[in-house]
């Protein structure tokens, strides 16, 4: 918890202060003691000293990263949260904490001159020397019971056709390509004007799939083992409700580098990826047709054909998903009914006797964030709305996964 002594002035308070003339921060922005801008956020607000936006930090000797509650209702809901987390002995909540990075309280800073307030939460990148990280908001709905007619508006135009089609969407990533270890970072901004096959595109890019390549199976099926216990988890608890909540996918670039190497008799058909083509001034236009002739092959690419299969909507009864075009829904149940049993590899949670989870896999990790818009469940139903959305992630996964896997 804090240490600031409730009745301590604010500018007894760490500072972190706004100065153009200084150069250690972003936007003039200079950061007390250890204390220094998480690199790897890819979502929300970065730090900003002329717009006076406040971003995340890490503590370069704990290694937590500050999360910070700036509003101060969805902050203080927030922190209600992971605070019930920590203390509740409901069986539940002590299953939800599984998935949910850990929490060692709140701290406040004096930032831009006012006190606000910080999550501290363990940093789930820790020790990966390539972290690539993406932000997927789960839930074909995104706005809660309490919003108002504008806000429900306002929600339902962003990402629109990606929740429409596949009941999630992407806010942002950063990504390491496996070929030539440079970092890419892609805003919300972006995710914002992916469309179907956009999305698919981006996954692929996040993976570092290369063009005529399936994906590392090892990496899909440690990403998949997580995501099937969590949806096994939304499958039988009716508690909650979660609304515009993420899940951030987490692996290291330079793992990956190291145990799935690329090699191949033919080494034009991976010489250069799509990521990594964006670098290079004179590259070949990235379209199937040029896949198929860089492989030799008549068949179209894997990324085609998963598109292809996924882009056909169909209608998804659903009683929590309200207001949404029937048109556009998908039939969750149906299209992502899976075998437990595929999943289960080596990144399972153990428990200790604290009901705290130790992670085995070391370089891939899969954690529930962003709890501001939490809500008691209603009538005793399932939250189909997060369920169906967290279905249709792991069905596209899957497809990468059924692919045949050289690595």
């Amino acid at each position: 918890m804090t240490t600031v002594d409730p009745d301590n002035d604010i500018e007894k308070l760490p500072h972190i202060q706004w100065n153009n003339a200084a150069t250690p921060g972003p936007s003039g922005c200079m950061f007390p003691g250890e204390l220094t801008p998480l690199e790897c956020q890819i979502a929300g607000h970065p730090f900003n000293g002329e717009k006076q936006t406040i971003g995340m930090l890490i503590c370069r000797r704990t290694g937590h990263v500050l999360k910070p509650a700036t509003k101060a209702i969805l902050g203080e809901r927030e922190i209600a949260f992971y605070e019930n987390l920590k203390n509740s002995q409901d069986p539940v909540v002590m299953e939800l904490k599984k998935f949910v990075p850990r929490y060692y309280g709140t701290t406040e800073l004096r930032v831009f001159n006012n006190r606000t307030k910080f999550l501290m939460l363990k940093n789930i990148t820790k020790n990966m020397a390539e972290p690539c990280v993406i932000d997927i908001k789960i839930g074909f709905r995104t706005w809660d019971p309490l919003a108002t007619p504008e806000k429900r508006r306002t929600e339902e135009l962003k990402y629109a056709e990606s929740k429409r089609t596949y009941g999630f969407c992407i806010t942002g990533y950063q990504v390491y390509s496996v070929l030539s270890g440079q970092l890419r970072k892609y805003d919300r901004d972006y995710g914002k004007q992916l469309g179907v096959e956009g999305v698919v595109e981006a996954l692929e890019n996040f993976l570092n799939i290369i063009p005529g390549k399936p994906a590392c199976r090892r990496l899909v099926s440690e990403i998949l083992t997580y995501l099937y216990n969590i949806e096994r988890f939304f499958s039988m608890q009716r508690k909650y409700c979660f609304y515009s909540s993420s899940l951030l996918v987490t692996y290291d670039a330079q793992h990956l580098r190291q145990h799935c190497p690329l090699k191949d008799d033919n080494p034009i058909t991976h010489s250069v990826s799509k990521f990594d083509k964006e670098m290079i001034s004179e590259s070949v236009p990235c379209t199937p047709e040029t896949y198929q002739n860089l492989s030799g092959t008549n068949e179209l690419t894997f990324s085609s054909r998963m598109k292809k299969s996924v882009s056909e909507p169909v209608s998804m009864p659903c009683e929590q998903v309200p207001d949404q075009s029937s048109s556009h829904n998908l039939n969750a149940d149906r299209l992502c009914q899976s075998d437990s049993s595929q999943f289960m590899h080596s990144c399972t949670n153990d428990v200790t006797k604290d009901d705290v989870p130790v992670d085995k896999c070391k370089w891939v990790k899969v954690k529930m964030i962003d709890f501001t818009h939490v809500f008691p469940g209603e009538n005793n139903d399932l939250d189909r709305n997060y369920r169906d959305g967290l279905r249709m992630l792991i069905r596209l996964l899957s497809l990468f996964k059924k692919s045949d896997c050289v690595h």
